[in-house]
């Protein structure tokens, strides 16, 4: 708390600066929330303020401020660039005023968010044998923890904070010091790391601090009785910091939710993104898997069905719920389109129930509490009209929530609250007459008061004689009659002259006085009736923060379900039968390529006998997208929806994983090889044998036999070892040889048709595997110079009859001829020398100049007939140009 000081209002600023850890402070003054020194040359430049110069003391500071009504646009702004800001309000006292932080807004606890999406504290604590995490999202009261051990748990702990993707993490005393860690989570995430007291994750405090929150019971009943674990003491210090920062959220988080990490599918941050569940590659909302899958009406439905897409679910009794009521509002098109209309009239409950615990929810904040209250019973109703919906698992859905009381808040809410109440509580005409009798009989008073304003000139005119009279109001003279400067001189003498203007005169009388008097008196009354009416209302609803998340859950779940059912019905998705185990699905499609190409359907099956499909086909066949639609089926499944395909069994998974290419991630100095294999150790240490594996090439970043060396391993250890589900595309034809010797193992391959020199991507997929790639043909598609095409060609042909290649552009009279040696692996001179390796140094072959020299090396470390065909075109390129300028 701070009084102004011998330093003035600047001074006072510092003072306040110096007691918080915030970056930025801002502090009211009057009717402006001021930034001064350092502070207001920062805001200047991120918020393009204008700063100017406050004289204190004799120095000069900068300053720069904004309205107190415009600041939380300003705080959103900040915020969201990653700054803590702490908040000083002006407190009027009997000796003048005072000044005290009263919240620090930090990237966490920032309640003024227009995005749909979950923004989530995270705390992250460590022990022995791994890692306790909580997640509280103060825009919506949820408040989730969960305990992660085992030998990968460091990679666990990363995939759910890439899950929940929090907007802040408080790393706790055994994990802030760990810059590798920590680096990984920045890699991961767009979080903001901030130190809390090392104290708040002492496990007796957080133990305390979680009890104090949820009950005492709580504890107990999540099985987190022993009170000193991880995910306890995560949760204590996230509780400790939302109060510390003054955000006032604490009573919207009344729920404490404890989950396993294997209670839902384990995607990691790498299949996410390969998969395109929630962007594209390229950062894109639109092109991914939930923007295709968005009907939803309501922005805690979209923000739902992002959830159930990051979190899949493995258990078979929640899944077959929610495929029941997609599939009765599938079939029930009327019944769900009422349904949907009457949600598009619902606000975000959850969201509402935190501004009102908080204390910042305004009168048109209740107002949408009590519509959206109304839609409740609407909504059930609804289901129980329509027999196919009532017969389903919706009408208990609908049936969760405490109606009774829902309904009972709703009718008080729209008893109290006027249709249009004032912006401002202290403005009059917030409630309905009949709300309050001590109210109403101040609003009797204040009105009759003002009537007898209303007709004083009328009154005055007739008894005076006086023409030209007016009365009216202002906030300098207050009430006044005004008289024309022609008439004054009949204006009696109880009139007393109060101002003097060009063309008339100002008057007052005592009684006039007098009732001005009341009427202040009255509206200042009123003011603070009104005041004390709405905070008493505020806080009951603040008391019903978790029947508010009840229902708003429900119509969320409702959205989610309604708008799964809206997409399979326009495009043609089938229900999946749900197994223990095994894959089979007719006629399958990608869910999001179909909506924008006329796709052709393919089939998968995978069974114990069958569980490892080595996937061969053409360049730019469809390959990647024929395995990653068997990825997101897979996936649409354990979220309880339809799939796209004729007809799908699926069996349950407890993760899927996918190596899909290599993004360039040099400027995180690693290698896209290295990025590969690090994908892969991952991989083959996180699967399971009821995991789903999407390998798009191995070894593809080396050289040939190491590469070939290293998916054949990895094929054999994943057969062997994992034995998970996997589907592997690969150019190494080699591997199809695995297929006689792996008993799991099965090779299939994308067709194509190849007619007088034309190539045809079928796109179907066949069982066997395929001998060819048709590379140089793609080479051709993408534009590559027609005389690297042909020559290429030329290279080919020669290299299958096993053909001397002469090497052009030599600049030798005598041409370099060189054979592919199929035993060798190796590139063999031809000619004279047929018995010399081309690397060999002997005295007897040809004299070369250097740079064909150089060039023979390097055809000598290559496997031409295996290496990537673009790559193969620009490297024979590149020769042709050295050899041409030797």
């Amino acid at each position: 708390m701070s009084t102004v000081s011998e330093g003035g209002i600047v001074g006072e600023f510092l003072s306040l600066k110096s007691e918080t850890d915030a970056d930025v402070l801002t502090m009211q003054v009057g009717d402006f929330y001021e930034f001064f020194a350092d502070d207001a040359e920062l805001v200047g430049e991120v918020l393009d303020l204008n700063v100017s110069q406050k004289s204190s003391h004799g120095s000069s500071y900068p300053m720069a401020g904004v309205p107190l009504s415009e600041l939380t646009p300003y705080l959103k702004q900040l915020v969201e660039r990653g700054y803590r800001v702490a908040v000083a309000d002006q407190h009027e006292t009997e000796n003048g005023h005072t000044r005290e932080i009263s919240r620090v807004v930090t990237p966490g606890t920032l309640l003024e968010t227009t995005s749909a999406d979950a923004q989530y504290l995270a705390g992250v604590v460590r022990v022995k044998d791994g890692y306790g995490l909580a997640f509280a999202d103060v825009t919506t009261g949820r408040f989730l923890v969960t305990a992660i051990s085992g030998p990968d748990a460091d990679e666990r702990a990363l995939t759910e904070l890439y899950r929940f993707a929090p907007a802040e993490v408080l790393p706790g005393p055994d994990v802030r010091n760990d810059d590798s860690f920590l680096e990984r989570v920045r890699e991961r995430t767009d979080a903001s790391l901030s130190v809390h007291d090392a104290n708040a994750f002492a496990p007796g405090k957080a133990t305390h601090r979680t009890r104090e929150q949820f009950g005492k019971e709580t504890l107990a009943s999540l099985g987190l009785d022993a009170g000193e674990g991880a995910e306890v003491r995560a949760a204590g210090a996230v509780l400790s910091y939302v109060e510390e920062t003054g955000a006032g959220v604490l009573g919207s988080m009344t729920r404490l939710q404890s989950y396993r990490a294997d209670d839902h599918v384990e995607l990691d941050a790498t299949t996410q993104r390969n998969l395109e569940l929630t962007e594209t590659m390229h950062g894109d909302r639109n092109g991914s898997l939930f923007d295709t899958l968005d009907h939803t009406k309501t922005s805690a439905g979209r923000r739902l069905l992002k959830e159930w897409l990051q979190r899949p679910r493995r258990s078979l009794d929640l899944l077959r719920e929610r495929q029941s009521n997609v599939a009765a509002f599938a079939e029930s098109a009327l019944a769900r389109e009422e349904i949907r209309e009457s949600l598009s009239d619902a606000y975000d409950l959850e969201r509402l129930a935190s501004k009102a615990a908080s204390g910042s929810a305004d009168a048109h904040d209740l107002l949408r509490v009590r519509d959206s209250l109304a839609v409740l019973p609407t909504v059930a109703d609804a289901i129980e009209n329509a027999p196919s919906l009532t017969s389903s698992p919706l009408a208990e859905l609908a049936a969760r929530p405490d109606r009774e009381r829902a309904v009972a808040l709703r009718g008080e809410l729209a008893e109290a609250l006027a249709d249009d109440p004032p912006n401002t509580v202290t403005q009059g005409g917030m409630f309905r007459r009949g709300y309050d009798e001590e109210l109403d009989e101040i609003i009797d008073q204040h009105e009759s008061n003002l009537e007898w304003f209303d007709t004083l000139a009328g009154r005055e005119k007739s008894r005076t004689g006086i023409a030209h009279l007016q009365v009216d109001r202002n906030k300098t003279d207050g009430y006044y009659l005004q008289v024309g400067k022609s008439e004054t001189g009949k204006v009696p003498e109880e009139y007393e002259a109060v101002k003097t203007l060009k063309n008339s005169e100002r008057y007052v009388t005592e009684e006039l006085r007098e009732r001005e008097r009341e009427i202040l008196r009255l509206e200042e009354r009123r003011g603070e009736m009104e005041y004390e009416l709405f905070q008493r209302l505020q806080a009951r609803v603040a008391d019903r923060a978790e029947l508010l998340q009840d229902v708003g859950r429900t119509l969320a779940e409702l959205d989610v379900l309604a708008s799964l059912a809206v997409h399979a019905v326009e495009n043609g998705w089938v229900r999946p039968e749900l197994a223990e185990s095994g894959l089979d699905i007719r006629q399958g499609r990608h869910p999001v390529v179909e909506q924008t190409t006329e796709f052709v359907p393919n089939d998968v099956r995978m069974d114990d006998d069958r569980e490892f499909l080595i996937v061969t086909g053409p360049n730019m066949s469809g390959k990647s997208t024929y395995m990653r639609q068997v990825a997101l089926i897979t996936l649409l499944a354990q979220v309880g929806g339809f799939v796209p395909a004729r007809e799908a069994r699926v069996g349950l998974v407890d993760g899927i994983f996918t190596r899909v290419g290599a993004l360039d991630e040099l400027a995180q100095g690693r290698s896209t090889f290295m990025v590969e294999m690090q994908e892969l150790s991952n991989i083959l240490h996180s699967a399971t044998e009821d995991s789903l594996v999407i390998l798009d090439e191995v070894g593809r970043g080396t050289a040939t036999y190491d590469g070939i060396s290293i998916a054949w391993a990895a094929t054999e250890y994943l057969h062997n070892e994992v034995r998970a589900k996997t589907l592997f595309a690969t150019h190494y034809h080699e591997l199809t040889t695995l297929a006689d010797h792996l008993p799991r193992v099965e090779n299939v391959h994308v067709s194509a048709d190849e007619r007088d020199g034309d190539v045809t991507f079928l796109r179907t997929v066949r069982d066997g595997p395929t001998n060819r790639s048709y590379g140089i043909h793609v080479a051709d598609l993408a534009g590559v110079p027609v005389p690297v095409v042909e020559r290429s060609r030329d290279v080919l042909d020669k290299l299958r009859k096993e053909k001397a290649i002469e090497a052009k552009g030599g600049g030798s009279n005598d041409p370099v001829q060189a054979v592919f040696d199929l035993g060798s692996g190796e590139f063999q001179r031809t000619g004279d020398d047929a018995s010399e390796d081309v690397d060999a140094e002997s005295d007897g072959g040809p004299e070369l100049d250097p740079e064909t020299e150089a060039v023979l090396d390097e055809l000598a470390g290559m496997e031409v007939a295996d290496i990537s065909p673009i790559e193969l075109m620009s490297k024979v390129q590149e020769w042709q140009k050295r050899l041409d300028g030797a």
